[in-house]
């Protein structure tokens, strides 16, 4: 049984996040934990005790709504960040997926996006953080793009769970190289080959992107060239293309910008 973490504040881009997980592993037996990180913000209305209220109700919701397979739903509220208790829960359970959405209430926009959100895809380890945009509308997932620059040799364990978002939804892969050379030197060429034989049992494509500016533009290049693509994927690394990572903040850029769920995939040391 799959293990799915999803945050949320109570916003409709938190309940698209968790709409478009029961979308995608409809078909899947899945436990789904729903946490509320609870903050004393100023700002904000409503009491910790009136969250919990709002929290049993919207479990009791999901729980009520028909499906084939056994979806299971815990509620948990702490008073935390939402940063501390999504990573506590998620190493506590060892779950298969975080979902969030990347744009909450505007009395929580700094707690619930501005830092914790981006410190999950930096910071968990061995589990997929996937964030989905206010404006995405939920549909099958029928294609997933997969950007790399070829540099990294990539291990089987940390492509495990795009290969299974693939099979899963019957989605083409499509491998996107970010063109950063005219020729691949021989070690791209050794990773490009690892990575033929690893999608061997999934639809999937190779093609070339030349880099722009920057990542973010690039990645968002990327979409604008596949607009029938549904989810934008890329891998967490220190290496090559995305040592750019922290330095340019590409995560934040693209979270905010594409108008596609965005799933990083977490590397494995």
């Amino acid at each position: 049984m799959k293990k799915i973490i999803i945050p949320t504040d109570f916003s409709e881009n938190a309940q698209k996040a968790i709409d478009y997980a029961l979308l995608l592993f409809k078909d899947e037996a899945c436990k789904f934990y729903i946490l509320h990180a609870y903050h004393d913000v100023p700002s904000g209305e409503g009491s910790k005790m009136s969250f919990r209220e709002d929290l049993y109700q919207l479990v009791k919701k999901l729980k009520s709504q028909p499906r084939k397979v056994e979806h299971q739903f815990e509620a948990i509220l702490e008073t935390d960040s939402v940063y501390n208790l999504t990573k506590q829960i998620q190493i506590k359970e060892n779950a298969d997926y975080i979902f969030v959405g990347t744009k909450g209430l505007s009395a929580f926009r700094d707690v619930f996006i501005g830092s914790n959100t981006l410190r999950l895809i930096k910071d968990i380890k061995k589990c997929p953080v996937i964030s989905v945009p206010p404006a995405y509308v939920c549909s099958e997932l029928e294609g997933i793009i997969f950007a790399t620059d070829f540099k990294y040799s990539f291990k089987p364990d940390e492509l495990s769970p795009l290969i299974e978002m693939a099979v899963r939804s019957n989605a083409t892969l499509n491998v996107a190289h970010i063109k950063t050379e005219d020729t691949l030197c021989d070690n791209q060429k050794s990773n490009k080959e690892k990575l033929r034989k690893a999608l061997s049992g999934v639809k999937h494509y190779f093609y070339e992107i030349q880099q722009q500016d920057s990542v973010a533009n690039t990645l968002i290049q990327i979409k604008k060239v596949n607009k029938q693509m549904g989810m934008l994927a890329i891998l967490k690394t220190n290496h090559g293309f995305f040592k750019t990572l922290t330095r340019e903040n590409v995560v934040k850029n693209i979270a905010y910008k594409t108008e596609i769920p965005l799933m990083v995939l977490q590397q494995i040391k």
